[in-house]
């Protein structure tokens, strides 16, 4: 009998713990990991900065715009400041949040992407956009950072004193959660023109184009720890992901900077003026383009403080005014590398709306023939290889943009992207079979009345990036 009574307790402590668990007041932890969200394609994507005439419509507001990589399409716009002329995203941890700086009145946007899907749907919006304010006259201008927690902002600080004069230049640090200037670094004065961190975080390098100098700052305690003479008038910097090594792009030629010493170990030579570098982090290359129509291939695993080593030259056309190879776009697989260049033929078309995309294969080094050619024409889409041009309006203003044209690889290989400001749009070129599939034009402006009608102008493209 105590037994069964026994056994009849224990069943009821049974039950009693089921309804437990049934119930509300138990629950499974729920345990937040951090870093990058689980679905890479969230980051599968292109945007595409756009602004508009600077003179006629100063009060416009620039334009974010997200390019789906699965879908080609437009997924998603929104408003940032005005004037926007340089844009970048936050490295990993928030891979999907973006920088904009408005050079018209003086402030940093920032926005996420649009995820892939939502409800309801199809498209789903970007992210509110929120506006940093930087002091008066200080014209920001770059946007570099491998922190999650900051963001760096060049501030040239032309009219920082008022009526026209200028105080020494500066690097804001903009603080991710607070979403607001919490620090400016004092740099010489000179013309700061670019600058690039290190992927560990440890350290900022300035590039000074009036000085040619580039300037070392420790980030933990955000002073100059070093002033390094580079060649004349650099604009840009690059970092490779091992940091063992900063590239600058001068006047004369690429100068290379031991990134463990601080020491500037020698340049690569170029037979023009460079344009532009790239890395290539699959393979760990160095591509630059120059003015005279070469494309240099340098091998960059090379061993600590020793110049990258020479792998090929290519030659590709040139126009009468010695423009060709502009640009290089890796692709993250390490199959390929493609040149965007202006088309020597362009004498019939305007500038930017006539270039030459050339694929080529990242272990032969050998350029096709023919060369890929396609129109980044906005009134006729879609465009495939080998479609003729049709003229265009060339947008004046776009001669002054610092980044007239950009190509960037999708992070999955499958796309390549090339933004014109004169053409009005982003191109996508399907790598699968070097196939051009249309120019994705960029949101139009605000309508204008014209004879009592509605005008709409197109805002046009002044920088490029591909989501990781």
């Amino acid at each position: 009998m105590q037994i069964r009574r026994w056994l009849s307790f224990f069943g009821l402590l049974s039950l009693w713990a089921v309804c437990l668990s049934c119930g509300q007041n138990y629950r499974l932890p729920i345990i937040q990991i951090p870093g990058d969200p689980g679905d890479p394609k969230l980051y599968h994507f292109a945007m595409t900065i756009s602004t508009n005439d600077p003179v006629a419509d100063a009060n416009v507001p620039g334009t974010v715009m997200q390019t789906d990589v699965v879908g080609d399409m437009d997924v998603g716009e929104a408003p940032v400041g005005r004037g926007p002329i340089f844009a970048t995203l936050l490295p990993t941890g928030s891979a999907n949040r973006i920088y904009v700086v408005n050079g018209l009145e003086e402030t940093v946007s920032t926005t996420t992407a649009a995820p892939q899907s939502c409800s309801p749907g199809p498209v789903c919006p970007i992210g509110t956009v929120s506006t940093i304010t930087m002091p008066a006259g200080s014209v920001p201008s770059y946007l570099n950072s491998t922190e999650p927690s900051n963001m760096y902002v060049i501030l040239q600080n032309l009219n920082r004193l008022g009526q026209g004069v200028s105080a020494p230049p500066s690097v804001g640090v903009i603080s991710v959660f607070q979403n607001s200037l919490q620090q400016e670094i004092v740099l010489p004065a000179g013309d700061p023109a670019a600058m690039v961190e290190l992927p560990n975080g440890h350290k900022l390098y300035v590039v000074d184009q009036t000085n040619s100098a580039v300037y070392v700052v420790n980030t933990v305690s955000r002073q100059i720890e070093q002033t390094l003479a580079v060649g004349p008038a650099p604009s840009v910097a690059i970092a490779s992901p091992d940091n063992s090594a900063v590239y600058v792009m001068t006047n004369s030629g690429v100068s290379v900077i031991d990134a463990l010493t601080d020491v500037v170990i020698g340049s690569l030579p170029t037979a023009g003026q460079p344009n532009s570098i790239a890395y290539d982090t699959k393979l760990s290359r160095l591509y630059t383009t120059d003015t005279a129509g070469q494309v240099g291939v340098y091998d960059a695993a090379t061993a600590g403080g020793t110049l990258p080593t020479m792998l090929k030259v290519l030659l590709l056309p040139t126009d009468s005014a010695g423009r060709g190879p502009i640009a290089v776009a890796p692709l993250p697989d390490g199959s390929r590398f493609y040149v965007l260049s202006i088309d020597p033929d362009h004498t019939t078309t305007p500038l930017g709306t006539s270039l030459t995309l050339t694929a080529v294969d990242s272990k032969t080094l050998v350029l096709p023939n023919p060369l890929i050619q396609f129109s980044m024409d906005p009134l006729n889409p879609p465009l495939t290889q080998g479609a003729s041009p049709v003229p265009a309006a060339v947008v004046p203003y776009c001669t002054s943009v610092r980044f007239r044209y950009m190509v960037g690889a999708s992070a999955d290989s499958g796309r390549v992207y090339v933004s014109s400001c004169d053409a009005g749009g982003t191109y996508i070129f399907r790598t699968s079979d070097n196939t051009g599939v249309f120019l994705l034009p960029s949101p139009n402006q605000p309508p204008i009345l014209q004879a009592g009608q509605p005008v709409y102008r197109r805002q046009n493209p002044v920088f490029l990036i591909t989501g990781r």
